[in-house]
């Protein structure tokens, strides 16, 4: 497909999203559609894929001006999209290869009957075109993030596809899941089928885009073929202001232990030793499955700790839940915000004060609201999650500020210990950098810090010491010049040398 965007505008209401956005994708092309959140590529998107109709401006599909009025009409034409929020469009409670074919079962398996068979050997193929050996008869509720992920984009490939928007598609996938989802684009820009990939991995886009498109305030800033620019030039047209530093970190680890873990036994974890010290940011290595999520949740009292012990500055401490992980003085940041994070439908304020609540409470159990505003407040300023006002809805901030915002709540509990589970996941350049540097706040005065990440770059930037889990047991340990992405990768994927 040749699509080819011209002079494309959309405002709602008085707020002007997209303003004469003008550019186009070749035939087997991966044009990567990078910006800041709010940048507009979401309202791109939704006009591309039929969900959004521009207010002026042409949409044309080989040299022919066409008009999508919904998503069945895109879909007609060979367009699908991967959201970010890919599991809005999964049924939880039906099988694998039912979320595959649940839409199109007359088209593909006859109009009377359904062939469980042929719908799962059907689902099983498409799989393993990805890579990926699964289960088809498992319901989708019991897979992990990444599954998920990766069977929408299975999904999709079901269809007779000419052009596919990848929105952060990566963003639940771990190295060796990401190498085949970049080894199917590749396959995909051989059979002829236009590439629109979002990510805000530059690592990413530099590896497997044919030309770079930037976003900003709604306006194209850069379009140029990728393999003449540098990062510098891509982030400088996205944020306006050249940025020479992704990784402000500051090293303010000192020798006090904050955090224990001694046996930790839990679900996919076995005999972890651990120690985090005051101001130490350590980070936990390794691929999806390994265990180090489970760790992460079961220190938080999320999942069950089933053997070891825990201790927070010096003192054993009880998890089996997560009051007693937040009476310890541990927070923790899951990987999904909006499904466990925060409460998309309250306000800014109520979420920032929501595991703090009996700091302002009489003894009744009345809240004092003057008191909550007055320390929600403060914290939102601080760490400048930028709002119209704490009384709005948190839905309705940018997914940076969403993860700002839920900084602010563990902030709040002046927590010891914080637990991280990809912290910058689904967030822009610049929003990455100020939660950088809440990280480098929260250090300076003495937190202790776990970090899981998928973004290798930033794993090895922002940790003092990382280690590497396989199989749920810690492999290796690496510091200084043994810390780089090539070592991680190494352990991670065959142990101990």
């Amino acid at each position: 497909m040749h699509l080819q965007l011209a002079d494309v505008r959309k405002s709602f209401g008085d707020n002007s999203v997209l303003r004469g956005v003008s550019f186009d994708v070749g035939p087997g092309e991966v044009v990567a559609l990078v910006g800041e959140n709010g940048a507009g590529k979401s309202t791109l998107t939704r006009v591309i894929s039929g969900a959004h109709q521009p207010d002026s401006g042409r949409l044309l599909i080989d040299g022919t001006a066409t008009v999508l009025k919904d998503p069945q009409a895109a879909m007609a034409q060979g367009i699908e999209v991967i959201y970010q929020e890919f599991q809005q469009n999964l049924f939880p409670h039906l099988s694998v290869a039912e979320n595959m074919y649940v839409l199109d079962r007359e088209r593909v398996f006859g109009r009377l009957f359904v062939s469980k068979q042929r719908m799962a050997a059907e689902a099983r193929q498409a799989l393993r075109r990805l890579g990926m050996e699964i289960d088809v008869q498992r319901q989708v509720s019991e897979l992990s993030v990444a599954e998920r992920q990766m069977l929408e984009i299975a999904k999709a490939m079901t269809h007779e596809l000419r052009l596919i928007i990848l929105d952060e598609p990566t963003a639940a996938l771990d190295e060796q899941e990401s190498e085949q989802l970049f080894a199917q684009v590749n396959r995909l820009r051989e059979a002829g089928v236009s590439v629109i990939y979002i990510s805000h991995r530059l690592d990413e886009v530099f590896a497997l885009s044919d030309r770079v498109v930037v976003l900003r305030d709604g306006r194209v800033t850069l379009d140029a073929p990728t393999e003449r620019l540098t990062p510098s030039e891509v982030v400088t047209a996205m944020v306006g202001d050249a940025v020479d530093d992704f990784y402000p970190k500051d090293r303010n680890a000192g020798d006090e232990v904050v955090l224990e873990v001694r046996g930790g036994g839990g679900t996919r974890f076995h005999d972890i030793d651990l120690q985090v010290r005051a101001g130490e940011v350590v980070g936990i290595g390794g691929v999806v499955g390994c265990g180090r999520s489970d760790l992460l949740r079961a220190l938080f009292g999320l999942q069950p700790l089933t053997g070891g012990s825990v201790l927070v500055d010096g003192s054993g401490v009880r998890v089996a839940s997560v009051q007693d992980a937040i009476g310890s003085r541990i927070a923790y940041l899951s990987p999904d915000r909006q499904a466990e994070g925060l409460c998309m439908g309250q306000s800014v304020e109520a979420n920032v004060s929501l595991a703090s609540l009996r700091d302002f409470s009489s003894g009744s159990g009345v809240v004092r609201r003057g008191k909550e505003r007055a320390a929600t407040g403060a914290v939102i300023s601080e760490l400048r999650v930028r709002a119209a006002s704490p009384s709005i809805a948190v839905s309705s901030l940018s997914g940076g500020n969403q993860q700002k915002a839920l900084f602010a709540k563990w902030v709040m509990t002046r927590p010891r210990v914080l637990l991280m589970d990809e912290p910058t996941r689904g967030v822009d350049v610049g929003a990455k950098t100020e939660i950088y540097r809440i990280i480098n706040q929260l250090t300076a005065d003495g937190v202790a810090v776990l970090l899981v990440s998928s973004d290798l770059p930033e794993l090895v930037a922002m940790s003092d010491r990382v280690v590497v889990m396989r199989e749920g047991r810690l492999v290796a340990e690496l510091t200084g010049d043994d810390l780089d992405e090539q070592s991680i990768l190494k352990h991670a994927l065959v142990g101990a040398a």
